[in-house]
Protein backbone atom coordinates (compact mmCIF):
# COMPACT_ATOMS: atom_id res chain seq x y z
CA UNK A 1 0.00 0.00 0.00
CA UNK A 2 1.18 3.52 -0.73
CA UNK A 3 0.42 6.63 1.26
CA UNK A 4 -0.61 9.46 -1.02
CA UNK A 5 -1.19 13.10 -0.26
CA UNK A 6 -3.65 15.04 -2.42
CA UNK A 7 -2.47 18.48 -3.48
CA UNK A 8 -3.41 21.27 -1.07
CA UNK A 9 -3.49 24.90 -2.19
CA UNK A 10 -4.34 26.98 0.88
CA UNK A 11 -4.42 30.76 0.98
CA UNK A 12 -0.94 32.25 1.63
CA UNK A 13 -1.73 33.42 5.16
CA UNK A 14 -3.01 29.96 6.09
CA UNK A 15 0.03 28.05 4.82
CA UNK A 16 2.12 28.36 7.97
CA UNK A 17 -0.78 27.48 10.26
CA UNK A 18 -1.66 24.45 8.15
CA UNK A 19 1.90 23.15 8.19
CA UNK A 20 2.07 23.64 11.95
CA UNK A 21 -1.22 21.80 12.48
CA UNK A 22 -0.15 18.86 10.31
CA UNK A 23 3.17 18.63 12.10
CA UNK A 24 1.46 18.61 15.50
CA UNK A 25 -0.79 15.72 14.43
CA UNK A 26 2.01 13.45 13.24
CA UNK A 27 2.35 10.11 14.97
CA UNK A 28 5.13 9.88 17.56
CA UNK A 29 8.12 7.76 16.48
CA UNK A 30 8.46 4.45 18.35
CA UNK A 31 10.86 4.83 21.26
CA UNK A 32 13.54 2.24 20.47
CA UNK A 33 15.67 2.16 17.35
CA UNK A 34 18.44 0.26 15.59
CA UNK A 35 20.58 1.56 12.74
CA UNK A 36 21.01 -1.11 10.10
CA UNK A 37 23.15 -0.95 7.00
CA UNK A 38 20.23 0.20 4.86
CA UNK A 39 17.78 1.97 7.14
CA UNK A 40 17.00 3.22 10.63
CA UNK A 41 14.34 0.99 12.19
CA UNK A 42 12.16 2.20 15.06
CA UNK A 43 10.05 -0.09 17.25
CA UNK A 44 8.77 -0.33 20.81
CA UNK A 45 11.84 -2.33 21.85
CA UNK A 46 15.35 -2.52 20.50
CA UNK A 47 15.26 -6.29 19.88
CA UNK A 48 12.32 -5.88 17.53
CA UNK A 49 14.05 -2.97 15.81
CA UNK A 50 17.23 -5.04 15.35
CA UNK A 51 15.25 -8.00 13.98
CA UNK A 52 13.51 -5.86 11.34
CA UNK A 53 16.75 -4.04 10.47
CA UNK A 54 18.32 -7.41 9.69
CA UNK A 55 15.30 -8.35 7.58
CA UNK A 56 15.58 -5.05 5.71
CA UNK A 57 19.26 -5.62 4.97
CA UNK A 58 18.53 -9.13 3.70
CA UNK A 59 15.53 -8.23 1.56
CA UNK A 60 16.20 -4.89 -0.07
CA UNK A 61 19.09 -6.08 -2.31
CA UNK A 62 17.01 -9.12 -3.30
CA UNK A 63 14.13 -6.87 -4.34
CA UNK A 64 16.33 -4.71 -6.54
CA UNK A 65 17.97 -7.80 -8.05
CA UNK A 66 14.58 -9.04 -9.23
CA UNK A 67 13.29 -5.80 -10.73
CA UNK A 68 14.77 -3.70 -13.55
CA UNK A 69 14.98 0.05 -12.83
CA UNK A 70 14.75 -0.30 -9.05
CA UNK A 71 16.59 1.36 -6.20
CA UNK A 72 15.40 1.34 -2.60
CA UNK A 73 14.45 4.83 -1.39
CA UNK A 74 13.33 3.85 2.12
CA UNK A 75 15.52 5.36 4.82
CA UNK A 76 13.41 4.53 7.87
CA UNK A 77 11.06 1.76 8.98
CA UNK A 78 8.56 2.26 11.79
CA UNK A 79 7.01 -0.76 13.54
CA UNK A 80 3.69 0.30 15.08
CA UNK A 81 0.70 -1.40 16.69
CA UNK A 82 -1.29 0.16 13.85
CA UNK A 83 0.52 1.70 10.87
CA UNK A 84 -0.17 5.42 10.79
CA UNK A 85 1.40 8.72 9.79
CA UNK A 86 -0.93 10.94 11.79
CA UNK A 87 -2.58 10.53 15.15
CA UNK A 88 -6.03 11.07 13.65
CA UNK A 89 -5.68 9.28 10.33
CA UNK A 90 -9.13 7.66 10.39
CA UNK A 91 -9.74 4.18 9.03
CA UNK A 92 -7.31 4.40 6.10
CA UNK A 93 -4.80 1.87 7.43
CA UNK A 94 -7.01 -0.27 9.68
CA UNK A 95 -6.98 -3.12 7.16
CA UNK A 96 -3.35 -2.66 6.08
CA UNK A 97 -0.33 -4.47 7.50
CA UNK A 98 1.95 -1.78 6.09
CA UNK A 99 2.41 1.14 3.73
CA UNK A 100 5.13 3.19 2.04
CA UNK A 101 5.21 6.96 2.49
CA UNK A 102 7.21 8.44 -0.35
CA UNK A 103 7.07 11.95 1.12
CA UNK A 104 8.79 10.75 4.30
CA UNK A 105 11.03 8.07 2.75
CA UNK A 106 9.57 5.70 5.33
CA UNK A 107 7.95 2.28 5.54
CA UNK A 108 5.35 1.69 8.25
CA UNK A 109 4.61 -1.89 9.38
CA UNK A 110 2.08 -3.44 11.72
CA UNK A 111 3.88 -5.13 14.61
CA UNK A 112 1.63 -8.21 14.57
CA UNK A 113 1.40 -8.58 10.79
CA UNK A 114 0.75 -12.17 9.74
CA UNK A 115 4.15 -12.17 8.02
CA UNK A 116 6.34 -9.21 8.86
CA UNK A 117 8.99 -10.32 6.35
CA UNK A 118 6.52 -10.63 3.49
CA UNK A 119 4.88 -7.31 4.33
CA UNK A 120 8.28 -5.62 4.43
CA UNK A 121 9.19 -7.15 1.05
CA UNK A 122 5.91 -5.88 -0.39
CA UNK A 123 6.57 -2.33 0.79
CA UNK A 124 10.20 -2.49 -0.34
CA UNK A 125 8.94 -3.04 -3.89
CA UNK A 126 6.82 0.12 -3.63
CA UNK A 127 9.82 2.03 -2.31
CA UNK A 128 12.17 0.72 -5.02
CA UNK A 129 10.31 1.02 -8.32
CA UNK A 130 11.90 3.57 -10.64
CA UNK A 131 10.10 6.10 -12.88
CA UNK A 132 9.71 3.64 -15.77
CA UNK A 133 7.21 1.62 -13.70
CA UNK A 134 4.82 4.55 -13.27
CA UNK A 135 2.82 3.46 -16.33
CA UNK A 136 1.44 0.44 -14.44
CA UNK A 137 -2.31 1.12 -14.35
CA UNK A 138 -4.82 0.85 -11.54
CA UNK A 139 -3.92 -1.71 -8.88
CA UNK A 140 -1.34 -3.66 -10.91
CA UNK A 141 1.57 -2.39 -8.80
CA UNK A 142 0.04 -4.12 -5.77
CA UNK A 143 0.05 -7.43 -7.61
CA UNK A 144 3.69 -6.91 -8.53
CA UNK A 145 4.54 -6.27 -4.86
CA UNK A 146 2.70 -9.42 -3.80
CA UNK A 147 4.36 -11.63 -6.41
CA UNK A 148 7.84 -10.42 -5.39
CA UNK A 149 7.09 -10.84 -1.68
CA UNK A 150 5.90 -14.45 -2.18
CA UNK A 151 9.01 -15.21 -4.24
CA UNK A 152 11.37 -13.82 -1.60
CA UNK A 153 9.43 -15.04 1.47
CA UNK A 154 7.87 -18.37 0.47
CA UNK A 155 7.43 -19.75 3.99
CA UNK A 156 3.71 -20.05 4.78
CA UNK A 157 2.88 -17.96 1.71
CA UNK A 158 0.11 -20.35 0.60
CA UNK A 159 -2.31 -18.72 3.03
CA UNK A 160 -1.71 -15.28 1.52
CA UNK A 161 -1.97 -16.64 -2.01
CA UNK A 162 -5.21 -18.49 -1.19
CA UNK A 163 -6.65 -15.38 0.42
CA UNK A 164 -5.85 -13.23 -2.61
CA UNK A 165 -7.25 -15.76 -5.08
CA UNK A 166 -10.37 -16.39 -3.00
CA UNK A 167 -11.14 -12.67 -2.76
CA UNK A 168 -10.78 -12.40 -6.53
CA UNK A 169 -12.98 -15.46 -7.07
CA UNK A 170 -15.70 -14.07 -4.80
CA UNK A 171 -15.82 -11.00 -7.06
CA UNK A 172 -16.22 -13.06 -10.23
CA UNK A 173 -19.17 -15.25 -9.31
CA UNK A 174 -17.75 -17.29 -6.44
CA UNK A 175 -15.76 -20.50 -6.36
CA UNK A 176 -17.57 -23.76 -7.09
CA UNK A 177 -16.07 -26.84 -5.46
CA UNK A 178 -16.84 -30.53 -5.83
CA UNK A 179 -16.45 -32.67 -2.71
CA UNK A 180 -16.59 -36.45 -2.93
CA UNK A 181 -16.66 -38.88 -0.01
CA UNK A 182 -16.40 -42.65 -0.29
CA UNK A 183 -16.85 -45.30 2.37
CA UNK A 184 -14.81 -48.36 1.33
CA UNK A 185 -16.83 -51.38 0.28
CA UNK A 186 -15.50 -53.60 3.08
CA UNK A 187 -16.82 -51.11 5.64
CA UNK A 188 -20.22 -50.56 4.04
CA UNK A 189 -23.46 -52.41 4.59
CA UNK A 190 -23.59 -55.42 2.32
CA UNK A 191 -20.02 -54.81 1.14
CA UNK A 192 -21.20 -52.05 -1.22
CA UNK A 193 -19.23 -48.85 -1.64
CA UNK A 194 -21.15 -45.86 -0.31
CA UNK A 195 -20.37 -42.32 -1.39
CA UNK A 196 -21.68 -38.90 -2.29
CA UNK A 197 -20.65 -35.94 -4.40
CA UNK A 198 -21.57 -32.44 -3.32
CA UNK A 199 -21.14 -29.17 -5.16
CA UNK A 200 -20.71 -26.03 -3.09
CA UNK A 201 -20.13 -22.43 -4.05
CA UNK A 202 -18.03 -20.20 -1.83
CA UNK A 203 -19.16 -16.61 -2.13
CA UNK A 204 -18.17 -13.28 -0.63
CA UNK A 205 -19.63 -9.81 -0.64
CA UNK A 206 -18.55 -7.12 -3.08
CA UNK A 207 -20.39 -4.10 -4.44
CA UNK A 208 -23.20 -5.01 -6.89
CA UNK A 209 -21.55 -2.99 -9.66
CA UNK A 210 -18.05 -4.44 -9.11
CA UNK A 211 -16.26 -5.03 -12.42
CA UNK A 212 -13.04 -7.12 -12.55
CA UNK A 213 -11.70 -4.73 -15.18
CA UNK A 214 -11.62 -2.05 -12.45
CA UNK A 215 -8.24 -3.54 -11.56
CA UNK A 216 -6.89 -1.47 -14.48
CA UNK A 217 -8.62 1.81 -13.56
CA UNK A 218 -8.88 2.02 -9.76
CA UNK A 219 -5.65 2.46 -7.73
CA UNK A 220 -6.82 0.45 -4.73
CA UNK A 221 -3.41 0.66 -3.07
CA UNK A 222 -3.47 4.44 -2.59
CA UNK A 223 -4.54 5.73 0.81
CA UNK A 224 -6.74 8.33 -0.87
CA UNK A 225 -8.81 5.69 -2.71
CA UNK A 226 -12.07 5.16 -0.84
CA UNK A 227 -13.37 1.62 -1.44
CA UNK A 228 -15.35 -0.97 0.53
CA UNK A 229 -12.92 -3.41 2.16
CA UNK A 230 -14.09 -6.45 0.16
CA UNK A 231 -13.82 -4.53 -3.13
CA UNK A 232 -10.26 -3.55 -2.28
CA UNK A 233 -9.35 -7.13 -1.39
CA UNK A 234 -10.88 -8.33 -4.66
CA UNK A 235 -8.81 -5.87 -6.69
CA UNK A 236 -5.64 -6.93 -4.88
CA UNK A 237 -6.51 -10.55 -5.62
CA UNK A 238 -7.15 -9.95 -9.31
CA UNK A 239 -3.92 -7.99 -9.61
CA UNK A 240 -1.96 -10.77 -7.91
CA UNK A 241 -3.47 -13.38 -10.22
CA UNK A 242 -2.65 -11.39 -13.37
CA UNK A 243 0.90 -10.41 -12.42
CA UNK A 244 1.64 -13.97 -11.27
CA UNK A 245 0.58 -15.25 -14.68
CA UNK A 246 2.60 -12.57 -16.49
CA UNK A 247 5.76 -13.29 -14.52
CA UNK A 248 5.35 -17.03 -15.08
CA UNK A 249 5.26 -16.40 -18.83
CA UNK A 250 7.65 -13.51 -19.49
CA UNK A 251 9.32 -12.75 -16.16
CA UNK A 252 9.69 -9.38 -14.46
CA UNK A 253 11.74 -8.23 -17.44
CA UNK A 254 8.82 -8.93 -19.77
CA UNK A 255 6.47 -6.89 -17.60
CA UNK A 256 9.02 -4.07 -17.52
CA UNK A 257 9.32 -4.25 -21.32
CA UNK A 258 5.60 -3.46 -21.51
CA UNK A 259 6.27 -0.36 -19.39
CA UNK A 260 9.05 0.74 -21.73
CA UNK A 261 6.95 0.13 -24.83
CA UNK A 262 4.02 2.12 -23.41
CA UNK A 263 6.37 5.02 -22.66
CA UNK A 264 7.95 4.76 -26.11
CA UNK A 265 4.49 5.15 -27.65
CA UNK A 266 3.74 8.15 -25.44
CA UNK A 267 1.04 6.33 -23.43
CA UNK A 268 0.27 7.36 -19.88
CA UNK A 269 -0.46 3.74 -18.90
CA UNK A 270 0.02 0.24 -20.26
CA UNK A 271 -3.23 -0.65 -22.07
CA UNK A 272 -5.24 -3.35 -20.28
CA UNK A 273 -5.30 -5.66 -23.36
CA UNK A 274 -1.49 -5.75 -23.37
CA UNK A 275 -1.45 -6.97 -19.77
CA UNK A 276 -4.22 -9.50 -20.34
CA UNK A 277 -2.40 -10.90 -23.35
CA UNK A 278 0.88 -11.10 -21.43
CA UNK A 279 -0.96 -13.11 -18.78
CA UNK A 280 -2.37 -15.51 -21.36
CA UNK A 281 -5.91 -14.15 -20.94
CA UNK A 282 -8.40 -12.91 -23.49
CA UNK A 283 -9.39 -9.26 -23.14
CA UNK A 284 -12.83 -9.95 -24.62
CA UNK A 285 -15.34 -11.74 -22.43
CA UNK A 286 -13.47 -10.39 -19.43
CA UNK A 287 -15.60 -11.99 -16.71
CA UNK A 288 -15.27 -15.47 -18.21
CA UNK A 289 -11.51 -15.23 -18.76
CA UNK A 290 -10.96 -14.10 -15.16
CA UNK A 291 -13.02 -17.05 -13.87
CA UNK A 292 -11.11 -19.51 -16.05
CA UNK A 293 -7.76 -18.16 -14.84
CA UNK A 294 -8.86 -18.28 -11.20
CA UNK A 295 -10.03 -21.88 -11.42
CA UNK A 296 -6.66 -22.87 -12.86
CA UNK A 297 -4.80 -21.08 -10.04
CA UNK A 298 -6.18 -23.30 -7.27
CA UNK A 299 -3.89 -26.28 -6.79
CA UNK A 300 -3.82 -28.88 -3.97
CA UNK A 301 -2.05 -26.52 -1.55
CA UNK A 302 -4.67 -23.80 -2.02
CA UNK A 303 -7.48 -26.35 -1.70
CA UNK A 304 -5.96 -27.63 1.54
CA UNK A 305 -5.96 -24.08 2.88
CA UNK A 306 -9.62 -23.68 1.88
CA UNK A 307 -10.52 -26.88 3.72
CA UNK A 308 -8.75 -25.53 6.80
CA UNK A 309 -10.56 -22.21 6.52
CA UNK A 310 -13.99 -23.71 5.79
CA UNK A 311 -14.27 -27.06 7.65
CA UNK A 312 -17.99 -27.10 6.92
CA UNK A 313 -17.11 -28.10 3.36
CA UNK A 314 -16.31 -31.62 4.57
CA UNK A 315 -18.78 -31.63 7.45
CA UNK A 316 -21.76 -30.89 5.24
CA UNK A 317 -20.76 -33.61 2.81
CA UNK A 318 -20.15 -36.14 5.60
CA UNK A 319 -23.53 -35.34 7.09
CA UNK A 320 -25.23 -36.53 3.91
CA UNK A 321 -23.74 -40.00 4.35
CA UNK A 322 -23.27 -40.41 8.09
CA UNK A 323 -25.88 -38.09 9.55
CA UNK A 324 -25.76 -34.56 11.00
CA UNK A 325 -23.75 -35.61 14.08
CA UNK A 326 -20.78 -36.79 12.02
CA UNK A 327 -17.49 -35.29 13.17
CA UNK A 328 -14.72 -35.28 10.55
CA UNK A 329 -10.99 -35.58 11.25
CA UNK A 330 -8.23 -35.35 8.67
CA UNK A 331 -5.83 -38.17 9.45
CA UNK A 332 -2.68 -39.78 8.13
CA UNK A 333 -3.02 -42.94 10.18
CA UNK A 334 -4.69 -46.31 9.70
CA UNK A 335 -7.74 -44.94 11.52
CA UNK A 336 -8.97 -43.47 8.22
CA UNK A 337 -12.48 -44.67 7.39
CA UNK A 338 -13.34 -42.43 4.45
CA UNK A 339 -11.60 -41.32 1.28
CA UNK A 340 -12.32 -37.76 0.22
CA UNK A 341 -11.42 -35.52 -2.69
CA UNK A 342 -11.88 -31.79 -3.20
CA UNK A 343 -11.50 -30.04 -6.53
CA UNK A 344 -12.52 -26.83 -8.26
CA UNK A 345 -15.31 -27.53 -10.73
CA UNK A 346 -14.03 -27.68 -14.29
CA UNK A 347 -10.41 -28.46 -13.38
CA UNK A 348 -8.32 -31.59 -12.83
CA UNK A 349 -6.51 -30.27 -9.77
CA UNK A 350 -7.60 -32.43 -6.82
CA UNK A 351 -6.87 -32.56 -3.11
CA UNK A 352 -7.10 -36.14 -1.82
CA UNK A 353 -7.73 -36.65 1.89
CA UNK A 354 -8.12 -39.52 4.31
CA UNK A 355 -10.75 -38.92 6.94
CA UNK A 356 -11.85 -40.46 10.19
CA UNK A 357 -15.58 -39.92 10.75
CA UNK A 358 -17.14 -40.33 14.18
CA UNK A 359 -20.73 -40.05 15.26
CA UNK A 360 -20.02 -37.23 17.66
CA UNK A 361 -20.88 -33.55 17.96
CA UNK A 362 -18.03 -31.18 18.75
CA UNK A 363 -17.90 -27.40 19.01
CA UNK A 364 -15.86 -26.42 15.97
CA UNK A 365 -13.68 -23.98 17.91
CA UNK A 366 -12.47 -26.80 20.21
CA UNK A 367 -12.10 -29.54 17.63
CA UNK A 368 -8.72 -30.76 16.34
CA UNK A 369 -10.38 -32.22 13.27
CA UNK A 370 -8.44 -30.29 10.68
CA UNK A 371 -5.02 -30.50 12.23
CA UNK A 372 -2.57 -32.97 10.80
Amino acid sequence: MKQSTPPITPAPLATGLLALALSACQATPPAAFHEGDGALVRADDVLRAREVAQLFDQLHPLVTEQLPDSNCRAREVWIQSQPQLYLFSGATYQEADGFWSENHGRIHLRNDAQSLARTLAHELVHSSLGPSWEVLPGTIEEGLCDVVSVLLCPDNSTGMRTGRLSAAAFATGGLELEIELFLPAEAGAGKVQIGCMTRMRLQGEVSPDFDPQDVFTIPAGLSTTDLPVNDKKALYGLSYLLVDRIVARVGFEGLHDLCLEAARQGLAEIPAPWLMEAGGMESSGAGKTWRTALRAAFGPEELQTLVNLYPELLEDSAGRVFGPRAAVYVTHTDRATVAASVRVTGTDSTLDLRLEVRQEAFARADSPRFQE
